[in-house]
This record gives C-alpha cells, sequence and structure tokens, in this order.
C-alpha cells in the first residue's frame, strides 16, 4: 500500500500547489493577472489583491504541515518555476507603456521572490516571506490605489501621455514613491527586514545562484518602478491635457495618500509585533522541515 499512498499525496500536493499558484500568482499561472488589472475596475482591485495573500496563508497553513515529503521532494521545481517568474516577469514589466499593466507584472515578480523564501523551508525565510506578503500588499494596494486617482484626473493610464502629475497633485505622488520603495525592501519599509530574511533563508537552502537570481530581480523591480513615478509625476506630458483635472488636490486624495504613507512608515520602524505574532506559527513549519533534513542526512546551519 506505500506506493499506492505515496502516490496519492503527491497527487493531492500538486493540486493543491496549481489551486494556489494561480491564487499567489506564480509563473507559468500568473497569465490572468495583468489583463485583469488593465481591464478590470481599479476600485477593487487592491481588496482583490489583499485576497491574494490566501495563496500564501494555503501553502503555510495547509500543504507543508499536511504534505511535508511531497513538499521536500519537489520544492526544488516550485523554486525553479520562481526563479524563472522573478525575470520573466520583471523583464516584461520594463516593456510595458500602461501603468496598470506595469504594476501587474510587478506583482507577479515579487511573489516569485515571496514563493522562494517559501519553499526554501527555512524558519527564517518563512517568516520573512509571510512578513514580504503583508508588505507587499500593503504596497502594492497603495501603488494601485494612486494609479486610480492619477486616472481620475487624467482618464488614462498610458504612460506615454501622461506626466508632470506632481505639480497638481504631490502628496499622492510622494505616496507612489514610498509604495515603490516599499516594494523593493528600502531602509524604513516592512519589506527591509522581510527581503533580507527571504535572501538568508534562500542562500542557507540554495546557494549563491538562486539568492542572486532574486537580488537582481528585486534591483529589476526597482527600475521599473523609479521608471514608472517619473513617467508619471515628473515628466513633461508629451499628449493633450485640456481634459485633465488641473484643480488642487481634494481632501479625499490627501486623506488617501497620507494613510498610505502612514501605514507603510509606521509599520517598516516598528516592525517588532508584526515579527512576533509571525515568529511562533511559522516556526513550527519550519522545525518539521528541520527534521526532514536531519532525517536526509543535510548539515542544519541554524
Amino acid at each position: 500500500s506505500f506506493p499506492f499512498t505515496f502516490f496519492f499525496f503527491l497527487i493531492l500536493f500538486f493540486m493543491l500547489f496549481y489551486g494556489l499558484a494561480v491564487r499567489i500568482p506564480l509563473f507559468p499561472f500568473h497569465g490572468w493577472l495583468p489583463d485583469f488589472l488593465r481591464f478590470g475596475n481599479v476600485a477593487i482591485a487592491p481588496i482583490y489583491l489583499l485576497g491574494l495573500k490566501l495563496g500564501v496563508y494555503g501553502l503555510l497553513r495547509f500543504v507543508f504541515p499536511l504534505l511535508p515529503d511531497a513538499v521536500w521532494r519537489w520544492h526544488y521545481v516550485a523554486v525553479g518555476f520562481a526563479t524563472v517568474g522573478v525575470f520573466y516577469a520583471a523583464l516584461l514589466a520594463l516593456k510595458q507603456q500602461n501603468l496598470r499593466s506595469l504594476l501587474g507584472f510587478a506583482v507577479v515578480s515579487h511573489t516569485s521572490i515571496l514563493t522562494i523564501g517559501l519553499f526554501s523551508l527555512d524558519p527564517l525565510a518563512l517568516q520573512g516571506s509571510v512578513l514580504l506578503a503583508v508588505n507587499f500588499g500593503l504596497a502594492i494596494s497603495g501603488l494601485l490605489l494612486m494609479t486610480g486617482l492619477v486616472w481620475q484626473r487624467t482618464h488614462t493610464t498610458s504612460l506615454t501621455r501622461l506626466g508632470g502629475m506632481f505639480d497638481y497633485i504631490p502628496l499622492v505622488g510622494i505616496a507612489f514613491l514610498i509604495a515603490s520603495l516599499a516594494i523593493v525592501g528600502m531602509p524604513g519599509t516592512p519589506g527591509f527586514n522581510a527581503v533580507h530574511f527571504v535572501l538568508e533563508g534562500a542562500i542557507k537552502t540554495f546557494g549563491a545562484p538562486v539568492t542572486i537570481a532574486a537580488a537582481i530581480g528585486n534591483l529589476i523591480a526597482a527600475g521599473f518602478l523609479l521608471r514608472a513615478f517619473q513617467r508619471v509625476f515628473l515628466a513633461k506630458p508629451s499628449g493633450n491635457t485640456q481634459h485633465w483635472n488641473t484643480q488642487p488636490s481634494q481632501l479625499t486624495e490627501k486623506i488617501l495618500a497620507g494613510t498610505v504613507i502612514f501605514v507603510i512608515v509606521v509599520v517598516g520602524f516598528y516592525d517588532v509585533p508584526w515579527l512576533t505574532l509571525i515568529a511562533e506559527p511559522v516556526g513550527g513549519v519550519g522545525d518539521l522541515f528541520n527534521e526532514l533534513r536531519t532525517m536526509a542526512g543535510i548539515e542544519n546551519h541554524d
């Protein structure tokens, strides 16, 4: 009965992994997301993206504890997909001429880094991945909200037609910049510790190549997000701006932008409660895979 039992759990792992990979989303199951962000309702996109973290929760809460042997046998494959996804999505983001599409590929690229942390199966990397999911939910939601405010004034998210928005809505521009820096893990944002935890866990499990790939992907993300900020808020507009709303910043715009800045900065400078909350649950999962490492005769460097 052993082969049948092993085969059953293996099929169960792949079915759960496929469903949750679509939800995260992980390359190559990500195709729906850029189209959804570009053509869907920008008002509900941030709420929907917060729901994407259910994929991370599903892996940690159900797949890892219930199917540890299958996860251990196939975690290199999952990380392989994620490593390709980091570069694939980042390079496509660099080519986008629509801000909403660019943010869609940014989601895919950075959830790939998050997935590398998860499947490192290291306690510190697991903790970093959960914190990165929190940071990413806050940051990408902030970016999409600010994009919605830009669209409300210009009725376009085309990077070739936008520019100079900092003159009209400077606080929105600052919020967009801070959210962009949070995604790439700048100091003072929740992503700073999270990215370092993920990279530290990855280098312990996979060595330098995967870790360097994740770090380079993060660097490319800084390039396309800062490019987007420059094109939207600082560059000179290249199209007709007569139909734009050029009134001074409204109260609702200031409140939304100020809230995004406040939440990201506060969580970034005071992330100890989050780390304390995360440490115990993911520690048990990490210890489970440390036992598997010991059984496999792999040296544990913790």
